[in-house]
Order: structure tokens, then C-alpha cells, then sequence
């Protein structure tokens, strides 16, 4: 390795050390920070994001904080994990707030430049319930009532995409999102372990 990619890399490590808190898989070991509230709209700094792209092949549970969907329809296809952090002032650095699984549709993954031009089936997890500053069309239409594992859910239901949102045991909010039958994405729902 070349000696100024050595410095780069550890000036990075430098930088990002004590930075990232250790991840979980186990939903009801994790504890929310001591977050009051989600920073507010116009305060874009005090709020991030990061994307990881995962391949196929990997496990997803060894990225996230949450039990990942066990069924997921054969015609996606696991794209990446969104993770949204907001500041803590207590801690003094940035503490996940939200992650969002993100899988793929294969015929409009090939020629996609970037997500956007992707029909996506999004797997959402919180421990601090659905995001009040989100700007979503969608859920300003009536919800109904849905059975997830257990818990009540509700569904929001446009004519090119379905919202389930439910919160489970320790107050963790989930979402799942696409453009899947009603029955289809309820089986994406059902299937995740609270």
C-alpha cells in the first residue's frame, strides 16, 4: 500500500473513532438515548444520514438494529440500509435514530443510476416513533386498522403504494413501504420479528 493512502486511512480512523455507537440485533437490547426530541426541521446539521450499500449475498441482520423481514418477495433483492442519526448533546455525538432497509426490484435495479430511479420495498425501524418532520403525501389519507403479530397496525393506501406502521414491545415503530399488493406487503410486515 502506497504511503499516502496508509496516512489517509489513518487519519480517518483518527477522525471517526468513539464516533459510531456499537449496533445490536437483538431489538429488545437496544436503548434509546437519551434524546428528548428529534431535532427540528430547520436544523439540517443536527441531523444525518448514512448509506450502506449491502450485496445480496450478506446478511442484513448484521447491519441493523432490528430483526430484518424473514420473506421477502423473489423478485427483489437486497439493495442497502439507510441510517439516520440525530446529535446528542449528552453523549456529544451522533446517535441512530432510524434505519431503513431497502430492497430493490431486480427488473428496475439493471439501468438505475440511483435509487430514485429504482422501485424500492422499504423496511423502517425506530425507537423514537415516526419521524414528525417527514413530509409524506401518504399518509394523510384515512388509515385502516391492521393485525401485525399481534400489535395494531395501520395501513395507508395509495393507487401505487401501501404504508404499514405499527409500534411493537419498548416503543420501537416500524414501517414497511412499496408498491406490493396490500397482501403481499402485509406478509413483508408479518414477517418481521418484534
Amino acid at each position: 500500500m502506497k504511503p499516502h493512502y496508509t496516512m489517509v486511512i489513518f487519519f480517518f480512523i483518527l477522525l471517526t473513532a468513539g464516533c459510531i455507537e456499537p449496533v445490536t440485533t437483538d431489538p429488545a437490547e437496544v436503548t434509546p438515548s437519551p434524546i428528548t426530541e428529534l431535532p427540528p426541521d430547520n436544523a439540517p446539521s443536527l441531523r444525518d444520514s448514512a448509506f450502506i450499500r449491502i450485496e445480496e449475498w450478506e446478511e442484513p441482520a448484521e447491519y441493523t438494529s432490528f430483526s430484518p423481514p424473514s420473506y421477502i418477495p423473489g423478485e427483489y433483492t437486497l439493495y442497502g440500509l439507510l441510517i439516520a442519526t440525530a446529535w446528542n448533546e449528552s453523549y456529544g455525538h451522533y446517535t441512530t435514530v432510524g434505519e431503513t432497509l431497502r430492497y430493490a426490484r431486480n427488473d428496475t435495479m439493471q439501468n438505475a443510476s440511483w435509487t430514485t430511479d429504482m422501485t424500492l420495498l422499504e423496511i423502517s425501524w425506530s425507537n423514537y416513533g415516526y419521524d414528525p418532520y417527514a413530509k409524506d403525501p401518504i399518509v394523510n389519507r384515512e388509515p385502516k386498522p391492521v393485525d401485525i403479530r399481534e400489535y395494531m397496525g395501520r395501513i395507508y393506501e395509495t393507487e401505487e403504494e401501501h404504508l404499514i406502521v405499527w409500534t411493537a414491545a419498548g416503543n420501537a415503530t416500524y414501517q414497511v413501504r412499496g408498491s406490493l399488493d396490500r397482501d403481499e406487503l402485509l406478509r413483508v410486515a408479518r414477517s418481521i420479528a418484534c
